[in-house]
C-alpha cells in the first residue's frame, strides 16, 4: 500500500521546500498539503496518513503544538510520526518542537541519507505498533467471543446487559431480551454427529446476526442457547424480531431440520430493570414455548409471582430495584 505524507507549511514555497526533501527519500507515493493545524486535522480525518512533515518556524509552532495535542488524543492518530525541519542554526526551535510532541527534528541541510534512514525507521516502528495493536485487539476479541460461532460470549453478555439496563434507567426507554434455544439439539448431535451440530450452531448464529440491528447484542449464552439484547425496544418490537428469527431459522437449508423456541421479556418500567429479573422472565417464557410444543415464541407473563423472587435476587435490599 502506498505511503502518504502530510506536509505542513505556511506558504507554498515552504511546503514545496519540505516536499522536495520528502521526494528525495523515495518513501512516499502520495502527498497532501496544508498551511495550518485546522486543515491538517481535516486531512487526517479524511485520509490514511502515514507521516506528517512540517516546515518549522516561530510562527507555526503554535499550530504544531495544537496538532500534536489532538493527535495524541486520538487512538488512530497517536502513532503517526510527526517530523519537523528547521533552518540551520535553529536548534532551540527543534528542541521546542520535540517538547511540543514532534517525533523527530532535523535541519534542512541534514544529509538525505540520514533523513531517509530516520524516516524508514519511523515507518517501520509505526508498522510494528499497528501490528501490536492488531494482535491486542484480536486477543481481546478472543476473550469476549465464542470460538465456534463468532458471537459474543456469556461474559460479554453479562457486562452488556448491566450497561444497557443502566442506560434504560437513565433514558426511561424499554429494554427487551430474547433467549433463543434450538429444539432437540441433543438428538442432532447424537444422530448426526458433533460436526453437523457445529455447522448448525454456526448457521444459526449467522441467521441471528442477519436478523439483528447494529444496536443489538447477539451472544452465545451457552450450549445451544443464544441471547439477544434489544435496546430501546418495546414488547411489540421484540415479538416481531423473535418471530422473524424463528421463521428464518426454520427455513435454513441444512443437513437436518432445525427449529427454535424463543422466550421474550421486556422491561418497560424502572422496577423491572434488574438483570436477574429480566433473564428469569425470558427463561420462563422460553420453557413455556418448550412446553407448548416448541418452534414458537412466548412472552414472559406479568403477574405478582414474577416479582416475589426479588427477595432471592437482592435479599434484604429491594431498594436496588425500586430506588
Amino acid at each position: 500500500m502506498p505511503n502518504t505524507a502530510l506536509i505542513i507549511g505556511e506558504t507554498p514555497e515552504a511546503r514545496q521546500s519540505v516536499a522536495e526533501i520528502v521526494d528525495a527519500t523515495r518513501q512516499f507515493q502520495r502527498k497532501l498539503y496544508c498551511a495550518d493545524d485546522r486543515r491538517a486535522l481535516r486531512w487526517l480525518q479524511d485520509n490514511p496518513v502515514d507521516m506528517v512533515f512540517c516546515g518549522l518556524t516561530e510562527q507555526n509552532m503554535r499550530h504544531l503544538k495544537i496538532l500534536t495535542g489532538f493527535m495524541k488524543d486520538e487512538p488512530e492518530w497517536r502513532d503517526i510520526p510527526v517530523v519537523v525541519f528547521s533552518h540551520p542554526g535553529k536548534r532551540d526551535l527543534l528542541i521546542r518542537a520535540l517538547e511540543s510532541g514532534a517525533s523527530d527534528g532535523m535541519t534542512r541541510e541534514t544529509a538525505i541519507e540520514e533523513i531517509t534512514a530516520k524516516i524508514r525507521w519511523h515507518l517501520k516502528n509505526r508498522q510494528r505498533i499497528q501490528g501490536l495493536c492488531m494482535s491486542r485487539s484480536q486477543l481481546a476479541r478472543m476473550a469476549l467471543c465464542d470460538g465456534l460461532t463468532g458471537l459474543y460470549n456469556r461474559a460479554y453478555f453479562d457486562a452488556t446487559l448491566e450497561k444497557e439496563i443502566a442506560r434504560s434507567r437513565r433514558s426511561k426507554l424499554p429494554l427487551s431480551l430474547l433467549l433463543v434455544d434450538l429444539d432437540h439439539f441433543k438428538k442432532i448431535n447424537d444422530n448426526h454427529g458433533h460436526l453437523v451440530g457445529d455447522r448448525v450452531l454456526a448457521n444459526v448464529a449467522a441467521a441471528l446476526r442477519d436478523q439483528s440491528r447494529v444496536a443489538d447484542t447477539v451472544c452465545r449464552y451457552g450450549g445451544e442457547e443464544f441471547a439477544i439484547i434489544l435496546p430501546e425496544t418495546p414488547l411489540a418490537g421484540a415479538q416481531l424480531v423473535a418471530e422473524r428469527i424463528r421463521r428464518q431459522i426454520s427455513e435454513l437449508k441444512l443437513e437436518v431440520s432445525v427449529t427454535t423456541s424463543i422466550g421474550i421479556n421486556c422491561a418497560e418500567h424502572y422496577e423491572e430493570l434488574v438483570p436477574d429479573l429480566l433473564i428469569a422472565g425470558a427463561d420462563s417464557a422460553l420453557y413455556a414455548a418448550k412446553r407448548k410444543g416448541r418452534n414458537r415464541c412466548e412472552v414472559a407473563t406479568r403477574n405478582e409471582t414474577d416479582f416475589c423472587d426479588l427477595h432471592l435476587v437482592y435479599p434484604g435490599n429491594l431498594a436496588v430495584a425500586s430506588a
